[in-house]
């Protein structure tokens, strides 16, 4: 593997690629967010518009219907179009910067309530983390499953243990924008996003070992090193740029106390943070001075909302000792659960790993997903679904800012699937979920994402759904619920209780601020 990474960072798509209307509708999008354009300004009419950017008037209309879209302008029939007034902007969560000693994960129960619930099809916003089934290529992918299953009809009863040489050969191309230069023969076709890291997690690390985790982190991923028999150790991350580097530094200074880190840098469940490229170079270096692997999945890192793709990790590698992972289950198609690992310098160990975990994986999909890369449907889809969900993410931090009590925090993410939102303290995510699901809202609790119980008072929405009335009462209906919750005070007893041990205030060690 080579870094095909230039200074700072891969370079930006030319300004040209992009289409008219969109490059109108971000001018003025950044006009409405540095303040040059205020609410309630008049915007210039269509005619005004299209002879300004010397665009016809359908592009200039297409600009207008985008920034609809997004909320951000109001068309008033005979009056033209307005900048939208929108809710004051929530402040971001607090940083808790304490560090809690290593331990073996022990799952909070609400997690196995809250798995019981994600395919509640009643659900709005639902449950899992993926976009809704109107924003993904449905049927252009069962066109090219039969297709596909018509030329190969072997595929039913054959199989490729190192995986589509046609499908490694695409992620090989397209790692080249996050910053990676691949050789199909390193990368290893995996179930989905989590096999890749399970096996890039037993690929370098023992049971007992420690292994870092950003915090909050996903829940499935405590769950695969619960299974290992792993230690966790949780460091402190910032809703914008992530995980905080003081506080790593501060924790893995002692050599061969820390096996391995396991982070997402661009957009990770449940945060949505982004970390900039000065930290990642940082952080690379970091830990291979330490001789600390490193394991990044990039699983969101297709969903950014700017106009350049953020470099991984392994854009920064050196050593080879930066394992990257991702999966094209977050971005076309959850159900294929078609995932892929390159190992680096662990290559051998992971790839002996697969065939003895699951030996391989379906054929059939591992192609379809190949020629929708390679006759350029891929990327196409993923500048709808962007743009889809930029919007979406919007819509509904707005309506958390509308409908949420005093005291509530808000991370607005840069990319990605998900709001992570700081309720008042005395307000337990396992209260809110508990009484959200009876009314089929979709809320994961934060206290599914540690292992300690700082975040008791956070929760989780998922933006993949398209907004809609049904979204925006259940999202009032929310509201509703953490304010009662809150005028409540703290819970007297039972499972909502909230707990602060003095055993859990000694596990904790100071950090430098970040």
């Amino acid at each position: 593997m080579d870094s095909a990474h230039a200074p700072d960072g891969p370079p930006a798509p030319p300004v040209s690629a992009l289409p008219l209307y969109h490059r109108i509708a971000s001018e003025i999008e950044r006009a409405v967010t540095s303040g040059a354009l205020r609410p309630g300004d008049r915007l210039p009419s269509v005619r005004q518009l299209s002879q300004q950017h010397a665009v016809s008037m359908t592009t200039a209309l297409q600009a207008y219907r985008c920034l609809e879209n997004r909320g951000l302008v109001l068309a008033k029939p005979k009056s033209g179009y307005f900048v939208t007034a929108r809710p004051p902007a929530m402040p971001e969560p607090q940083v808790d910067l304490s560090i809690e000693a290593a331990s073996f994960v022990s799952m909070d129960q609400v997690l196995h309530d809250f798995l019981l619930m994600v395919d509640d099809p009643l659900a709005a916003p639902s449950f899992n983390a993926a976009p809704a089934r109107a924003l993904l290529p449905e049927a252009k992918l069962q066109s090219l499953l039969a297709g596909v299953n018509r030329r190969h009809p072997e595929y039913a009863s054959k199989y490729q243990m190192a995986g589509s040489t046609a499908l490694r050969q695409e992620i090989a191309r397209r790692a080249v924008g996050s910053g990676v230069h691949l050789r199909p023969d390193e990368i290893v076709i995996t179930n989905g996003g989590m096999e890749a890291v399970y096996l890039a997690l037993k690929s370098v690390a023992s049971p007992g070992d420690t292994i870092v985790l950003e915090s909050p982190t996903y829940f499935h991923l405590l769950q695969s090193i619960e299974s290992l028999g792993m230690r966790a150790l949780e460091i402190p991350s910032h809703p914008r740029h992530g995980i905080s580097l003081e506080a790593l530094d501060f924790a893995t200074q002692q050599p061969g106390a820390v096996k391995a880190c396991v982070l997402m840098p661009n957009f990770p469940n449940p945060m949505g943070s982004l970390m900039p490229i000065g930290h990642k170079r940082r952080l690379v270096r970091m830990m291979a001075e330490r001789k600390i692997t490193l394991i990044e999945s990039d699983i969101y890192g297709e969903l950014y909302f700017g106009d350049q793709r953020p470099p991984v990790l392994k854009s920064f590698d050196t050593e080879g000792d930066v394992v990257l992972c991702s999966a094209f289950t977050k971005t076309v198609a959850p159900g294929y659960r078609i995932g892929w690992v390159a190992p680096g310098r662990h290559f051998l160990k992971t790839q002996t790993l697969k065939v003895r975990t699951s030996v391989a994986c379906p054929m059939l999909q591992q192609e379809v997903l190949a020629q929708f890369i390679r006759d350029g449907g891929y990327d196409h889809h993923l500048r709808k679904l962007r743009a889809a969900l930029k919007t979406q993410a919007h819509q509904m931090a707005d309506a958390v800012a509308r409908y949420f009590p005093p005291g509530c925090r808000l991370s607005l993410p840069q990319g990605g699937l998900m709001l992570w939102i700081e309720l008042p303290r005395h307000v337990d995510s396992r209260e809110v979920f508990m009484l959200a699901r009876l009314e089929h809202i979709g809320v994961a609790p934060g206290a599914a994402f540690s292992c300690s119980r700082r975040f008791d008072h956070f929760i989780r929405l998922q933006y993949g759904d398209p907004w809609s009335p049904r979204i925006d009462a259940a999202l009032r209906k929310l509201g509703q619920i953490v304010t009662q919750l809150a005028q409540g005070g703290p819970a007297a007893g039972g499972k909502g209780t909230r707990h602060d041990s003095s055993t859990d205030r000694d596990a904790r060690a100071p950090v430098p601020s970040i």
